[in-house]
């Protein structure tokens, strides 16, 4: 007597999958999700599709999965499915999950590489702060900020001295390598002693400058990590009471993004971010509130207060919103 109904049972749900416009399958192993990405899309250049063995699309809504290449988006959306076991974070936390708005986001640690603009002052009595010591303020306890940066550096000085090394033998699949030079780059005059040889700071933004970020670059990237340039902030170009202010390291700036446009890498843009903050406030509340203030009242026109620095950093953070990072999903 049971047999009838559990027949008609059967027969209605085939019936009611076959009518519906995509089956009843959660997804199969042909998905491919899209690789994270530098524009809109949010992909970086180490990205790639999500390897076949990745979860399916577990939800109504599309998103990204990462690929043994790069961190995908899992979890996004209405029920994203992840990447392959070595996509990154994500990859890792919409596989295991998923997918789907409750999908966990792991841990992650970004490593900054930068100069004195960036790096992390201790116990100042001036107040001194760099921008990546305050980036912290703006995540969740799932990010560790890892912040290299050291006064003085070009983007040529920092590897001669075995400082990415040291980064890469410690970055992970799926961290971060946030790069900003350029602020002693440009300095033609400058040099340092290195094995007996005198070197010059100048790197030409064109070529040089270009060359040696190509290392961060690739370094990143042969860890599975995501490599996202910063373009240097500009000084404090301006007089009297004026809201103008001129923009030195412009050239710094637009070759970094030029390169990331050329190689698919993310690019924050600090510079023209901070240019505009600061023709907003004008030059007066710029050399109060923004710049650094020396001990004898003077205004150091290069580096940075702590206001200021807390002010970039949120600047740096709004900026992985912009490039599309999944870095941004961390932010408080």
């Amino acid at each position: 007597m049971n047999v009838r109904p559990i027949f008609l049972t059967v027969v209605l749900s085939s019936l009611v999958c076959g009518l519906a416009a995509g089956g009843c399958d959660s997804g199969g192993a042909d998905d491919q999700p899209v690789a994270q990405g530098s524009g809109s899309d949010g992909s970086t250049s180490s990205g790639s599709t999500s390897a076949a063995s990745g979860s399916g699309v577990g939800g109504a809504g599309a998103g990204d999965g990462g690929g043994a290449g790069g961190t995908g988006v899992g979890g996004a959306g209405a029920g994203d499915g992840g990447g392959g076991a070595a996509g990154g974070p994500t990859g890792a936390a919409g596989g295991s999950a998923g997918g789907g708005e409750g999908a966990e986001l792991p841990d992650v640690s970004v490593y900054v590489a930068g100069d004195s603009t960036v790096q992390t002052y201790v116990n100042s009595p001036i107040h001194q702060a760099g921008w990546g010591q305050m980036l912290g303020q703006y995540f969740d306890e799932r990010v560790h900020i890892e912040n290299r940066a050291i006064g003085g550096r070009t983007a040529r000085r920092f590897i001669e001295e075995g400082h990415l090394t040291d980064i890469l033998d410690d970055i992970r699949s799926g961290d971060y390598l946030l790069v900003q030079f350029g602020t002693n780059d440009s300095n033609k005059t400058a040099t340092y002693q290195r094995d007996g040889k005198t070197i010059p700071y100048y790197l030409d933004p064109a070529t040089d400058f270009k060359t040696y970020l190509k290392e961060y670059i690739a370094g990143a990237q042969a860890h599975d990590a995501n490599p996202v340039l910063v373009t240097p902030p500009p000084r404090r170009s301006c007089t009297g009471d004026s809201h103008d202010f001129g923009n030195g390291l412009a050239a710094y700036a637009q070759a970094m993004r030029e390169l990331g446009g050329d190689l698919g890498v993310p690019v924050i843009d600090l510079n023209e971010k901070t240019l505009v903050y600061l023709r907003s406030i004008g030059c007066v509340a710029a050399g109060k509130d923004f710049f650094l203030v020396k001990a004898d009242g003077s205004v150091d026109g290069t580096h940075f207060q702590e206001t200021g620095a807390r002010i970039m950093a949120g600047f740096v953070a709004d900026g992985t919103a912009d490039a599309g990072l999944l870095l941004a999903r961390y932010r408080k």
